[in-house]
């Protein structure tokens, strides 16, 4: 509820428009011009810093050359340029060098995996020869009677009984 003395039974108060709409406002002006085109450039003034930024990126993705320029006085002073076309060549060429670096990265993976893989095979391959030599020397020592050990080997012998 708006508590103004003026207007009591107002429940909505009009804003005001946050940009700025006096002619000494910083206002730029933003030119795009392809290379598919460049009789026809996109051109257009804004007060606004966040449009003006995302016009620029907008434009400059779609592989235009962008100039930005700002309003001192009636003349126009430029801020700055991007080339859109070189950004994207140079983003496709990073995308190809992080992607070899990729493949490279997975090679080396997979070549540290088969090394790894093969130092366990030949691990466990010993392990069976030394369990089968194991069991030989077992198999060749002779059965010794068990009454002849002395020891009880049931386990239900209570305590009083050993």
């Amino acid at each position: 509820m708006n508590r103004s003395s003026k207007h009591p039974g107002r429940t909505h108060r009009r804003r005001a428009d946050g940009r700025e709409h006096t002619w000494n406002a910083p206002r730029w002006r933003v030119t795009a011009s392809w290379d598919s085109r460049p009789d026809r450039p996109a051109v257009a003034e804004t007060s606004d810093r966040k449009a003006r930024d995302r016009m620029v990126r907008q434009w400059a993705a779609d592989g235009a050359y962008v100039i930005v320029e700002e309003a001192a006085g009636f003349e126009w002073r430029t801020l700055r340029e991007v080339n859109g076309a070189e950004q994207q060549l140079a983003t496709a060429e990073r995308a190809a060098r992080e992607q070899a670096e990729a493949a490279a990265r997975e090679a080396r993976h997979r070549a540290d995996y088969d090394r790894q893989a093969a130092v366990n095979r030949a691990a466990a391959v010993l392990a069976i020869a030394a369990e089968r030599d194991d069991l030989a020397v077992l198999m060749r020592r002779p059965p010794i009677a068990r009454q002849a050990t002395g020891q009880t080997t049931a386990r239900h012998i209570t305590g009083g009984q050993r």
